[in-house]
């Protein structure tokens, strides 16, 4: 892929693919669709959010030496699961908003993970991975 369309494209995509699938399920089997289209709404952009701040994580993270990197992702993963913790409690505790829409928005993460994982080549069962390297033309022995 290239710089623009990273990983975070990709899993983005497959995020709003589940999410409509789940949607469309979900307008056969509930009563109150608005309700039901608010929770997906609501978990669809914190999730697709979470992807985004987890790449901004990482690419600021990248930029810091070892401890600090590692503490400032330890820092940016609570926050995200406050984030999480936060927009069901809010699924929950709002009567508009169908709680059962926003789990099932926020766990569209997990399967677009699956389903990333998936898609990746698969490593040889004796352990080697081929990679390509820089090839010189000419060798040279020091």
């Amino acid at each position: 892929m290239t710089e623009n369309k990273s990983i975070v494209w990709s899993l983005s995509w497959k995020v709003l693919i589940i999410l409509c699938i789940t949607f469309g399920v979900g307008v056969l089997l509930v009563d109150d669709i608005a309700t039901y289209a608010r929770g997906i709404l609501l978990g669809g952009s914190v999730t697709l959010l979470k992807i985004k701040l987890l790449e901004i994580t990482l690419k600021r993270a990248i930029k810091k030496p070892p401890s600090a990197a590692k503490s400032y992702m330890s820092v940016h993963y609570m926050l995200r699961y406050v984030v999480t913790f936060i927009v069901l409690f809010v699924g929950i505790a709002i009567p508009n908003v169908s709680g059962v829409a926003v789990i099932l928005a926020l766990l569209s993460l997990k399967l677009a993970a699956y389903w990333q994982g998936a898609l990746e080549p698969k490593v040889p069962v004796d352990g080697s991975i081929e990679f390509l390297e820089w090839e010189d033309d000419e060798e040279t022995d020091f």
